[in-house]
């Protein structure tokens, strides 16, 4: 690898790392003001999870067609023409009237992710010469939990200072200056040579290692977006500590993702497979899970929330590579796609699924759920081949 080409494949890494921190920041944006939007627009707490939810739907919709797309596409412009979207519909969100009205925005923005996340995933991937590609790619993918503790820390003292409407279109500007970063440094286009034809991605769709692999990872992402979603609220409701503090102390879940994804990374080249890795994370988790069950101060909560980011992060990064690791060239696209989605519904499935419970039930109900969340994980993982 030339010093040029090594410049332009950081410059490339920078460039969708900004843009990805933008929009992660935007969609994990209300978990840290809930209690805001709930006053804001006289809502419950499911409700209020359905605006982290929304944006989750409109991602796992479009991201199989988008995986198809991505096999047959420049992926550079699948991104461009995503952060467009994403702007226009933050700016439309905060200034039409109603819930159901910011929901829709959110929801269309959520379209956007199909290539914001995935594409660039792919773009970085490629770019990173063979044999760095992994380290290169979990480098990414540390900042989605870069742009949720910009969100956990950023979004109460925003809210306070200029309004809750300020918080959302702020992240809107950290990705618009990936983009022209990615612009100048991304020269060669980026796509399969060979396409993939209809009947082949119908048929990567219903492979039974990718499929295993994509409920493990998720059950990764519910784990990781439970803990995101209703943390600052079980500081605030059960632990007594200002919403200030509740989202500094929540913070620590994504911060420990930027040690953890690339950590994965680096110790699944180290015990030389997947599977460790995986399994590992969702086994931290569940002691985590219990923990904060009965934790009654803030210090110990802190550390459970570190502890939690560590075990529902440390194999995202993992599951991309052993996807890729799993299937043919051509089809790399729409396994990542096919990934990508089933972890989308992890996604946006906690937040709601989480309300419920506290809801209906109690927040010790949500921990168990969670934890047998954690142990479908376990299991899906080990019945994931080694390689095919």
């Amino acid at each position: 690898m030339t010093d040029g080409s090594s410049r332009r494949a950081w410059a490339v890494l920078v460039g969708c790392f900004l843009i990805s921190t933008g929009y992660m920041a935007y969609a994990l944006a209300p978990a840290s003001i809930l209690p805001v939007l709930v006053e804001r627009f006289q809502i419950d707490k499911p409700s209020a999870g359905l605006s982290i939810s929304a944006i989750y739907l409109g991602w796992a919709i479009l991201q199989l067609p988008g995986g198809w797309l991505m096999d047959r596409y420049d992926n550079r412009w699948l991104v461009g023409l995503s952060v467009a979207v994403f702007v226009i519909a933050s700016v439309l969100g905060v200034f039409l009237e109603g819930f159901i009205a910011f929901l829709v925005t959110r929801f269309v923005a959520g379209g956007g992710a199909a290539f914001i996340w995935t594409a660039s995933t792919n773009i970085v991937n490629r770019t990173f010469p063979t044999g760095r590609e992994a380290f290169g790619t979990s480098l990414f993918v540390a900042s989605a939990p870069a742009g949720v503790a910009i969100a956990q820390f950023g979004g109460p003292p925003i809210a306070a200072a200029v309004g809750w409407q300020a918080v959302f279109l702020s992240y809107t500007l950290v990705a618009l200056v990936g983009v022209p970063i990615l612009a100048l440094a991304a020269r060669a286009p980026v796509r399969n040579e060979t396409q993939l034809s209809l009947r082949g991605f119908v048929r990567s769709l219903r492979r039974p290692p990718i499929l295993l692999l994509s409920l493990s990872s998720f059950c990764t992402y519910f784990l990781f977006l439970f803990f995101n979603s209703w943390m600052p609220t079980y500081a605030a409701e059960v632990l007594a500590i200002d919403l200030d503090a509740a989202g500094a102390a929540s913070a620590l879940v994504p911060i420990a993702g930027l040690v953890a994804r690339p950590g994965g990374g680096w110790l699944a080249d180290r015990v030389g497979g997947y599977r460790p890795v995986i399994i590992a994370g969702f086994a931290l988790s569940l002691p985590v899970l219990g923990g904060l069950a009965v934790v009654d101060s803030t210090a110990p909560f802190a550390v459970l929330l570190f502890l939690a980011g560590i075990g529902s992060q440390l194999a995202i990064g993992v599951f991309y590579v052993y996807a890729v690791d799993l299937t043919i060239e051509a089809a790399s696209g729409t396994s990542l796609a096919l990934l990508t989605t089933i972890s989308v519904f992890g996604s946006l499935s906690a937040p709601v699924v989480g309300g419920w419970l506290i809801d209906a039930f109690s927040w010790e109900m949500a921990f168990t759920v969670t934890g047998v969340i954690a142990l479908l994980g376990i299991a899906a993982a080990m019945l994931v081949p080694a390689r095919e």
